[in-house]
């Protein structure tokens, strides 16, 4: 295995040696501009759009090849701490100039899980378990995180170096719903259940519970490399350090209980009023990145 990975690694050098050694260089107005063998412009120029993505997964895939195992987190160091997990983020920009661009990044993560269980149909003459109805719970969660900033560059051939700052907003829900097929009547006020954890409390149980949702503001600025291993193509990797604000909002619980007092099913309230904040400095606040990029 060893020897695999130190062949891997000659091959890289290899061919960045290779590869470097094939451009034509010339300087225009201070900026160095770098060509290959068929003339095509190597890095990006005025007025040239990129898009990329985090490449960890990529990354992993590689190790998982090596190694033989299905999950490497060897960068778990860069784990983006703002809500959404590398691998998952787009970025973009938009280039001003050969050393300077305009950037911005977006990660979305919306997921819906359905929960069926089943449980036997109370209420009958002579019990069957095989006659049964079925609970469901459908949890659902949200987050979004959008940002941009500034971007300076320099270096040379298709080594750069990069820096900047960028602002971010980010916020994320999550809910839970309950349904139940055995319904809360006066002869059977604590009717047979599925327990999914908390949604039982003595003879209530809950419909529906809202968690706190988050609001995320940060700032942080960033420095790293890039190299252009292809004509307008890629891979860098960055560090940041940055500050962040996350406050978070009320949540709700909704039960269903049998109400004496009524003679029906009644719906109970709980709400924790509590609004928490959170501000820190920290490095990597928003994480690093290793991202792939392609020019236009």
């Amino acid at each position: 295995m060893k020897k695999l990975s130190i062949l891997f690694v000659l091959a890289i050098v290899s061919f960045v040696g290779t590869v470097s050694a094939q451009d034509d260089e010339t300087t225009t107005g201070g900026v160095q501009q770098i060509t290959n063998k068929n003339g095509v412009a190597v890095l990006p120029e005025a007025g040239s759009y990129a898009i990329g993505f985090d490449a960890l997964p990529l990354l992993r895939y590689a190790g998982n090849m090596f190694n033989g195992n299905t999950n490497n987190n060897v960068f778990a160091g860069f784990a983006n701490q703002g809500g959404t997990a590398n691998g998952g983020t787009l970025y973009g920009k938009y280039f001003l100039s050969e050393t300077n661009a305009i950037r911005a990044r977006f990660s979305i993560n919306q997921s819906t899980v359905q929960d069926v269980n089943r449980v036997i149909l109370d209420g009958q003459s002579i019990p069957q378990s095989n006659i049964e109805v079925e609970d469901e719970l459908i949890t659902s969660n949200f987050g979004i995180n959008l940002g941009g900033g500034m971007e300076w560059r320099r270096g040379k051939g298709r080594l750069m170096g990069v820096y900047g700052a960028e602002a971010l907003i980010g916020l994320n829900t999550s809910n839970q719903s309950y349904t139940y097929g055995n319904a809360i009547t006066a002869g059977n006020q604590a009717p047979t259940t599925s327990n999914y954890g908390n949604n039982i409390v003595g003879n209530s149980r809950v419909i529906s519970r809202t968690n706190p949702n988050s609001f995320t503001l940060g700032a942080f600025g960033f420095a790293g490399v890039e190299y252009f291993f292809a004509p307008q193509i890629s891979v860098g990797a960055e560090f940041t350090l940055g500050l962040s604000y996350t406050g978070t909002n009320r949540s709700e619980v909704v039960r269903e209980e049998w109400d004496a007092n009524s003679n029906s099913v009644i719906n109970v309230s709980d709400v924790d009023a509590n609004i928490l904040t959170n501000f820190g400095v920290a490095t990597g606040v928003w994480g690093g990145a290793i991202n792939l990029m392609f020019h236009f």
